[in-house]
């Protein structure tokens, strides 16, 4: 089975010779040395280390394209207008310009290679191939988080002629495509664990938090932000995790993760960020704990106007 579903991104596009330069000097990775055709995720923060966005870089050599979250390429915009002072940078929003569509699971690479002869398997990080096809050009890039597969990014313009191309009946045999909704993705991304913008990574959060220390570097020079993040990491200071959550009870009408707060031994302890259900699989969550409060074996409780709900945190 080869699943596939649209998932909404901003998009920028950067220019002037210190683009990878300015990136660097303002977000966790290291982005400076970053290669022609070569791509890699890295967080804005903001001086007190929490989120501005998570940017995808895609380095095609004379300009950097670069996606963020969707609706917040204005909020990305102004951060780095910010800091912008004596820099060749330019910043253009592309906001709407383009679609993504994910492809995860059996024979991704396959179809990857099969209809657009890149091989994505040899891609590490957020690497990419480009597609041209008549004066039409798309982007085949690796998906480094815990869906896998790959990302296609093509001109929104072009909607039309890439879903008669990527769609055929034949393929969708041949490669058993599936379609899954957007309440299927939230389930897979909760149960992956895997933080989204607005609801884990917000202004209340850092990255440390979040669990995507692989986008943060401990080595590089200073950025905004910097010095929160290393202090916490060097003196072990984190002082919430995101953890998922096994929801045992049947949730109460209404219920709203943002409202709902999680206890043990009746001391609060964390908040819920997020929430899905299946029929098959029951309800799960995200939510942050303390670290103090942080134990497998306990059992958890989420509270939620006048009810108590039973779970329990998993690995």
């Amino acid at each position: 089975m080869l699943n596939y579903c649209k998932i909404p991104f901003d998009f920028l596009k950067f220019d002037g010779v210190d683009r990878l330069d300015l990136i660097n000097r303002l977000s966790t990775n290291k982005v400076d040395n970053l290669g022609k055709l070569k791509g890699i995720k890295t967080v804005l923060t903001s001086d007190k280390g929490r989120f501005i966005d998570l940017l995808t870089l895609y380095n095609f050599g004379d300009f950097v394209f670069a996606s963020c979250s969707f609706k917040n390429s204005g909020a990305v915009i102004t951060h780095l207008d910010k800091y912008t002072i004596m820099d060749d940078f330019k910043v253009t929003d592309m906001a709407g310009t383009h679609e993504t569509i994910l492809f995860y699971g059996d024979n991704a690479g396959k179809f990857a290679k099969d209809l657009f002869d890149i091989d994505v398997s040899g891609f590490t990080d957020n690497d990419f191939g480009i597609y041209a096809e008549d004066e039409r050009h798309s982007i085949i890039s690796k998906n480094d988080d815990s869906f896998g597969g790959f990302l296609f990014i093509y001109a929104s313009k072009d909607s039309e002629f890439y879903n008669k191309k990527l769609f055929d009946k034949g393929l969708k045999e041949k490669f058993g495509l599936r379609e899954i909704s957007d309440e299927e993705y939230n389930f897979e991304r909760i149960k992956f664990g895997i933080p989204k913008f607005g609801t884990e990574m917000t202004d209340e959060t850092n990255p440390l938090e979040c669990g995507l220390n692989k986008y943060v570097s401990f080595t590089k020079g200073c950025y905004i932000g910097q010095e929160v993040i290393a202090r916490l990491d060097t003196y072990d200071k984190i002082s919430k995790h995101l953890v998922r959550l096994e929801i045992s009870n049947e949730l109460p009408s209404g219920f709203k993760p943002e409202r709902a707060k999680i206890s043990v031994d009746d001391k609060e302890c964390g908040f819920v960020t997020s929430y899905a259900h299946s029929q098959e699989n029951g309800n799960i969550g995200l939510g942050f704990v303390k670290t103090a409060f942080l134990d497998y074996e306990k059992a958890y409780k989420i509270k939620f106007n006048q009810n108590e709900i039973n779970c329990r945190i998993v690995k």
